[in-house]
C-alpha cells in the first residue's frame, strides 16, 4: 500500500469502518512505514484530547442575545438589498431594450440581398507536348466551395490554370 492510499483511507481506519481486507492492509502498512504511524499516532491521540475536553455551556442568555442580533442583521441585509434589487433590475431592462434593437435592426437588414461577390478571371492554356507540367496544388474559393473538380479537367486535358491579375 502507497502512503497516499493510506491517508484517503485513513479517517475510515480511525472510524472502524473499513472491510477486513483493507483493515488489514491499512496495519500492515503502519508496521512497515514510519510516517503514516506517527500521523496515525498524531490524529488518535488529538481525537483522545478532544474527547476528554469537559462540554462547553453558553450563557444564560447566549440563545436571546444571538437571537437578537440575527434579527438585527436580516433588517439590515434587507434593507441593504432593497436597493440592490431596483438597480439590477434597471441594468436588465436596459440590456432587454438594447438587445431586441439590435434583434430589430438584423431582422430589416436580413431582406436586403447581399452584393455579389466578383473574382478575377482564370485563364487556361494549352501546355506544349515536350514539357511536362509542374505538379497542380488544389486550392479552394474563399467561400469554402472546393474546385477540385476543375483541377482534374484541366490536369487531364493538358492545360495549366493561371491567375489573372491586373498590372499594379
Amino acid at each position: 500500500m502507497r502512503c497516499s492510499e493510506f491517508k484517503d483511507f485513513h479517517c475510515s481506519f480511525v472510524d472502524d469502518t473499513l472491510a477486513g481486507v483493507e483493515l488489514v492492509r491499512m496495519q500492515q502498512h503502519i508496521s512497515n512505514c514510519a510516517d503514516c504511524a506517527r500521523l496515525d499516532i498524531n490524529v488518535r491521540r488529538s481525537l483522545m484530547l478532544v474527547r476528554s475536553l469537559s462540554p462547553i455551556e453558553p450563557s444564560a442568555g447566549f440563545s436571546v442575545r444571538l437571537d437578537e442580533r440575527l434579527r438585527e442583521c436580516r433588517l439590515s441585509q434587507a434593507s441593504a438589498s432593497g436597493g440592490g434589487f431596483r438597480t439590477v433590475a434597471a441594468i436588465g431592462a436596459i440590456a432587454s431594450l438594447i438587445m431586441l434593437g439590435y434583434v430589430a435592426e438584423t431582422m430589416k437588414t436580413a431582406h436586403q440581398r447581399p452584393a455579389d461577390i466578383v473574382f478575377p478571371p482564370a485563364i487556361a492554356m494549352a501546355i506544349p507536348p515536350d514539357t511536362t507540367p509542374a505538379p497542380s496544388i488544389v486550392a479552394s474559393v474563399s467561400a469554402g466551395i472546393p474546385i477540385w473538380p476543375a483541377a482534374l479537367l484541366v490536369e487531364q486535358g493538358g492545360l495549366q490554370t493561371v491567375s489573372y491579375t491586373q498590372a499594379r
